[in-house]
């Protein structure tokens, strides 16, 4: 194959639909150089117009045609060009030649099957000559990389990562994208608060308010311990915004995002929010108004606002896969951590070593934020942030508020005893009227949702949710309760932890099962949310007498007991305030130095294995410890009796031809899976998704095997 005038030829072939190569090369270049600019990495400028003009060359082969079904791969021929009629660039950026094979898959270092790829693409007469040059340029790259220092790699693979995303863009023609940070400023906040404040017809809380707008002017890091319903959500937006930074806003759970969603688009306006979790492209395709291109921006935390989930900001300092199209653009950004505590110990040092590594070199600030905050954490985050950091702790508001009084139901009955008490209750009440009862574990959440649809002669609004449903359902039993709560409707809510940072509901009453201080209380927060004392009795707790029997229980007995233990001395009026509760809390909190020791030794690992350059491969033994964030190891299945509806929509997506097209039938599919324990049932491997043998009802989920499925 001859390529004597590069210039003409690039002009003349399509390296996509309806688009030249010529033009692709000039798209990648002008955005590259825009993000380049915009992240302060303009000196990677002339690198990365290599990048650009080099990569898709390989396209130009004879054999090679954007109609063709399946085409050869193109990246090795275009390391061949740039060997052959680039040396000039070659001798200056010998990094390019590996950013350039690697360009459509994970950035693995480079092995003898890829010399051996660009050596077949060469003329008989040049084999043994590149074969030569490659492999010495190999070589030497192990060099040159164990040279650099920790800053000059970062910047290195987040030069690559910018061109990689202009790449993206312009592949999908979406390069009418622009840059942005947020322009909001603090008196736009106040204006948005006090209309969100009114329309719920919550009275203002001026002194509150004005302590949360002047966060604002803090430069330094931030920490937050404030009671649910005071407004750390308002103070953290506060301390946010003009900054001149983009905002990435980090919650504990899928649904309290999509909750979260909707308000930050109001405030920030739609065209400036993404959200970045492994189910955005489902909620996108279920928007009628949503534009699902935006979704590309989005899933690299390229807009100016992302809410998202911790994993998702922990795989992407870890570089796992593609992930180092996402890092750059977590430069110069305000990082909100909402609800610390929840936060799994594998989690947090996960999350505190790439804050040693990262902080300074991208210019992060935090604020972290938690309505318990025990004060080994707090210790914990000063270390940290060495000490640049504020503290706002609001213990008096906190000793202000008694929102709950309970009571323990007798030691002997299970909850499940109770559930004509709990019916009786409701129905007494006249006006809206809203109980939650929450479970330690999906079984006992199902019994008792059967127990009560089995009282339920009087057409009471009646739902349950946990982890167990598919991501259909579950969506479906959420968006119910919401409509429910807009309406003013009365209901009862079963539900399991999922509850405890998850819907933002205040519940008239609440019947939970004893659990840790930790977790009580949270689920106390969900109870009368919005006002300072109560007098009466607006939580019943029931002891959990399985744990007795229970090979597989979510707590430690001897935890619970102590709990029950320490609830027998504040019970009724003995509570006098919250922050009984939270210092009680503060004794029983810990974090283990074995645990982060073993965790560091581990990510000491990963720094070795990618050099903070390479992509982290996740078959690595390695890989699959640090990925066991949360303690209880499960896979996304589907249920059997959906596999033929996803093999129809499989097929659909075989025939797909355009990337979005493919991603909005991937995304149909997602929502039949399910997260369940690995210990759960058979697993057949399927395409895609495993297809499980067990037994999933639509009303109750997932339901251990031998247990019968209610119809």
């Amino acid at each position: 194959m001859m390529l004597n005038n590069l210039e003409k030829e690039i002009w003349n072939k399509e390296s996509h639909e309806k688009k030249k190569l010529g033009e692709h090369i000039e798209e990648c270049r002008e955005l590259t150089l825009e993000f380049l600019n915009f992240y302060n990495l303009y000196n990677y400028k002339d690198f990365a117009e290599v990048l650009c003009y080099y990569h898709d060359l390989g396209k130009l082969r004879d054999d090679w045609n954007v109609h063709n079904e399946n085409n050869p791969s193109h990246s090795p021929l275009s390391v061949l060009i740039l060997f052959n009629k680039g040396k000039k660039k070659l001798e200056k950026y010998p990094f390019s030649p590996l950013f350039i094979l690697k360009h459509h898959g994970s950035l693995k270092r480079v092995e003898d099957g890829d010399i051996l790829r660009v050596k077949e693409d060469a003329a008989e007469s040049e084999k043994e000559q590149i074969d030569n040059q490659m492999t010495n340029w190999k070589k030497n790259l192990h060099k040159l990389v164990s040279k650099l220092d920790i800053t000059s790699k970062v910047e290195l693979a987040d030069a690559y990562g910018l061109f990689k995303f202009a790449d993206i863009l312009s592949a999908n023609s979406l390069t009418s994208y622009k840059i942005r940070k947020s322009d909001k400023n603090v008196e736009e906040l106040k204006a948005w608060l006090n209309r969100k404040i009114k329309r719920k017809g919550l009275q203002i809380r001026n002194n509150a308010l004005q302590i949360q707008l002047n966060l604002n002017k803090m430069n330094t890091n931030l920490l937050i311990k404030a009671p649910t319903g005071w407004g750390k959500t308002a103070a953290s937006l506060s301390y946010a915004i003009g900054k001149g930074s983009k905002i990435i806003y980090v919650l504990p759970t899928i649904t309290s995002i999509k909750n979260f969603y909707d308000d930050l688009c109001e405030f920030f306006g739609r065209e400036n929010v993404g959200e970045l979790f492994y189910y955005a492209d489902v909620e996108t395709v279920k928007r009628e108004k949503s534009n699902f291109r935006e979704l590309v921006f989005s899933s690299y935390f390229a807009q100016p606002v992302i809410v998202t989930t911790l994993d998702q900001l922990l795989l992407t300092f870890l570089q796992l896969g593609k992930y180092f199209m996402k890092r750059p653009h977590l430069r110069n950004s305000v990082i909100i951590l909402d609800e610390v505590h929840t936060f799994s110990q594998n989690m947090l040092y996960i999350l505190s070593y790439f804050i040693e590594k990262f902080a300074e070199l991208y210019n992060l600030r935090l604020c972290v934020m938690s309505a318990t905050f025990p004060s080994k954490l707090r210790e914990h985050f000063v270390n940290l942030l060495g000490g640049r950091v504020e503290k706002l702790w609001l213990d008096d508001e906190f000793r202000k508020r008694r929102r709950v009084v309970y009571k323990l139901i007798d030691k002997k009955k299970d909850l499940t005893d109770i559930i004509e008490d709990i019916v009786n209750l409701y129905t007494s009440r006249r006006k809206s009227f809203r109980i939650a009862i929450v479970c330690n574990t999906v079984e006992k959440s199902q019994k008792v949702f059967e127990g009560l649809q089995k009282l339920n002669k009087l057409d009471v609004n009646i739902e349950l949710l946990h982890s167990r449903f598919i991501y259909k359902h579950r969506s479906e039993k959420e968006d119910k309760i919401n409509n429910w709560i807009k309406s003013g409707e009365s209901f009862i809510l079963v539900a399991t932890q999922i509850i405890e940072v998850s819907l933002d509901i205040s519940f008239d009453f609440m019947v939970i099962e004893c659990a840790p201080l930790e977790s009580l209380v949270q689920r106390f927060g969900r109870v009368n949310r919005y006002k300072d004392r109560i007098d009466e009795i607006n939580i019943w707790i029931t002891f959990p007498i399985e744990i007795n029997i229970k090979k597989r229980y979510p707590y430690e007995r001897e935890d619970i007991l102590n709990t029950w233990k320490f609830l027998k001395s504040l019970e009724g009026e003995n509570l006098k305030n919250e922050l009984q509760l939270i210092e009680e809390y503060d004794k029983i909190a810990f974090l283990s130095t074995i645990r982060k020791k073993k965790i560091y030794n581990e990510l000491e690992m990963w720094k070795e294995n990618t050099q903070f350059l390479y992509s982290w491969d996740i078959k690595e033994k390695r890989a699959e410890n640090l990925l066991k964030f949360r303690e209880e190891a499960t896979v996304l299945v589907i249920p059997e009796i959906y596999e033929e509806e996803v093999r129809r929509l499989y097929k659909y997506m075989k025939k797909e031809t355009t990337y979005i097209g493919k991603r909005k039938i991937f995304a149909k599919i997602k929502e039949y899976t399910v997260s369940v324990p690995i210990w759960m049932g058979k697993k057949i491997p399927e395409e895609g998704f495993p297809i499980a043998d067990i037994f999933y009802d639509e009303m109750y989920g997932v339901r251990k095997e031998g247990g019968a499925i209610i119809l």
